[in-house]
């Protein structure tokens, strides 16, 4: 019988598997207190609708220890509609332990499995460890070996990996969580006001339809493209440069007067214009754009978040996988009729990004807010029901305090302007540099 070989879904797993079978107590705890580590909670309990059940040991058939179990991001089941997952750390573990006889299991029953003491020394030491193990640096490209590498859904879930390297998780991962189930429903609703199913299949079909960096932006963009095509300087006639700024106002205004349009539409209009011409420039300065590039359309910001949305969805049991992977194929499908390249699409979302509502504080530029630091039954963290996105469901030990770089300054405080710029052009330049990225290896057409 033939068997395939273990892929490691990341280099976590890789790291795991290989100190296990060598025997390295250093190197399992090093690999854990490098994880992000995921426990298993019902729904029910989760959403609050029981009382949660208190932790029980399992007895761990490989090495007869009673034991709790955590999996590491790469080795998370397939999605399930009624067990959600939360995330938690070593340290976390360390402090909260709820007996010194219980085992720690990470991955039990997988080759990247190990079997940890957990007796107050044994702590003591996870703790040195995982305090002397540096925090994820920030713009890590992060990939599941496992994943979709090629192919329609890989090329749609490439046009969110701008918000998935901003955010530290894999791009090419759609399954049964963004961050953990808490924060996925904690986002969606107060980032996005999303609470329900029906909510979220209206917001996927408007980011879809890309309009979000507003209808004047959109038109402006088109008046563009429709003038240069007319004067001959559309892409591939030879002249690359397009429109002079002043012209392209011009034909504009006249399109809108001879409509009648309002008054207050025609300044809206040329503000638009404005917005675009200097934002370009940003972008030129930035060595985005080339001296005479211009975007087409500022839509693959929208379907960049589409896809973050349609993970967010999926881990926040929202929607089901089928109809998170119809909203991915379609972004990537909008974005090849509307761009001709990658570079094309990532000038278009940092484009897109500049435009839209709100400018660089918008909450939209946030896929997830500030963790906070929930522990076990009975500790302080668990004081009652999930209020924001610094709140896990009751019951459980959850995430650590390393925050996602997306929206710096906890909940309710929208990044800076100028730290959320430097952060696009960072995942920017790791999508376009990095030997790994889905950008450089996956075809656009």
């Amino acid at each position: 019988m033939f068997f395939s070989p273990w892929t490691p879904p990341t280099p976590i797993e890789q790291q795991l598997q290989a100190a296990t079978a060598r025997g390295d107590w250093d190197g399992q705890i090093g690999a854990v207190a490098a994880a992000e580590l995921y426990v298993a909670v019902a729904r029910v309990e989760a959403d609050g609708l029981v009382p949660p059940a208190p932790l029980a040991p399992y007895r761990d058939p490989a090495s007869g220890k009673r034991c709790l179990p955590v999996l590491t991001r790469g080795a998370l089941p397939l999605w399930q509609p009624d067990w959600v997952f939360q995330r938690t750390t070593l340290d976390v573990l360390a402090l909260e332990w709820p007996h010194d006889k219980w085992h720690l299991a990470v991955n039990p029953g997988q080759p990247a499995a190990a079997v940890l003491p957990a007796t107050p020394l044994d702590r003591a030491a996870w703790l040195e460890v995982y305090a002397e193990t540096p925090p994820p640096a920030p713009g890590r490209l992060l990939s599941l070996y496992t994943g979709p590498l090629h192919g329609p859904l890989a090329q749609g879930l490439a046009c969110g990996a701008p918000l998935s390297v901003r955010d530290g998780v894999p791009w090419n991962e759609l399954g049964t969580v963004y961050r953990d189930y808490a924060e996925d429903r904690a986002v969606l609703r107060d980032t996005w006001g999303v609470a329900d199913p029906a909510g979220w299949w209206h917001l996927t079909e408007r980011l879809l339809a890309g309009a979000g960096a507003g209808r004047d932006a959109e038109f402006a963009l088109r008046a563009r493209e429709g003038l240069a095509e007319h004067s001959g300087t559309a892409p591939g006639s030879g002249d690359a440069q397009g429109p002079a700024t002043e012209e392209w106002r011009q034909a504009v205004t006249q399109v809108l007067v001879h409509r009648a349009a309002p008054e207050a539409e025609v300044r809206a209009m040329d503000a638009a214009v404005t917005r675009i011409a200097e934002a370009e420039e940003r972008l030129r300065g930035e060595a985005v754009l080339q001296p005479g590039q211009r975007v087409a359309s500022a839509a693959a910001h929208d379907l960049a978040c589409a896809v973050a949305v349609a993970r967010l969805g999926l881990g926040a049991r929202l929607c089901g996988p089928a109809d998170a992977e119809r909203v991915v194929l379609s972004a990537g499908e909008t974005a090849r009729r509307t761009y001709g390249s990658w570079p094309a699409f990532a000038a278009g979302f940092l484009l897109g990004r500049a435009l839209r509502p709100g400018g660089a504080g918008d909450p939209r530029t946030a896929v997830h807010g500030a963790p906070g630091r929930p522990g076990f039954p009975g500790s302080p963290s668990h004081s009652g029901h999930p209020e924001g996105p610094d709140h896990t469901a009751p019951g459980h030990y959850g995430h650590d305090g390393h925050d996602s770089v997306s929206h710096a300054g906890g909940p309710g405080s929208p990044a800076s302007p100028a730290s959320s710029d430097d952060e696009a052009l960072l995942a920017h330049r790791v999508l376009t540099t990095d030997a790994a990225s889905p950008w450089l290896n996956i075809p656009w057409s």
